[in-house]
């Protein structure tokens, strides 16, 4: 005995079923790939000190600030995927001391990064 689908669904539910495939594909167009990630700024390296940035808008143009003991900007511009990787060749970073950075999209885009100052032994 074989099932008749016209006749296990409804004229209204087959409606309402069209309805809901058409805006679950028009969300998922419209929501994109790189939207829907937050932005996030993760530390490379501290010796010189680099970051990767990713969850950023593709191609946005970022300001990179830099405060480790003196404030340092870099701009640079995300990829399709909305990543970048910048370095900052004459900035050395102290593990005894608190150390931060802020990108900035001209998009919106925002992420923060801070490492907290660790314990050192006295000089």
């Amino acid at each position: 005995m074989a099932l008749d689908a016209q006749a296990y669904w409804s004229q209204p539910m087959r409606r309402w079923l069209v309805v809901f495939a058409v805006l679950y594909a028009l969300a998922s167009v419209a929501g994109g790939g790189a939207a829907t990630a937050h932005p996030r700024l993760r530390l490379l390296d501290a010796e010189p000190v680099a970051f990767k940035g990713t969850g950023f808008q593709p191609r946005e143009r970022v300001r990179v600030a830099v405060y480790a003991g003196e404030r340092v900007v870099k701009r640079v511009a995300a990829g399709l995927r909305g990543a970048f990787v910048v370095r900052f060749d004459d900035v050395r970073s102290d593990p005894c001391a608190a150390f931060s950075a802020v990108a900035v999209g001209s998009r919106g885009s925002r992420a923060i990064f801070k490492r907290p100052p660790t314990e050192c032994p006295p000089p």
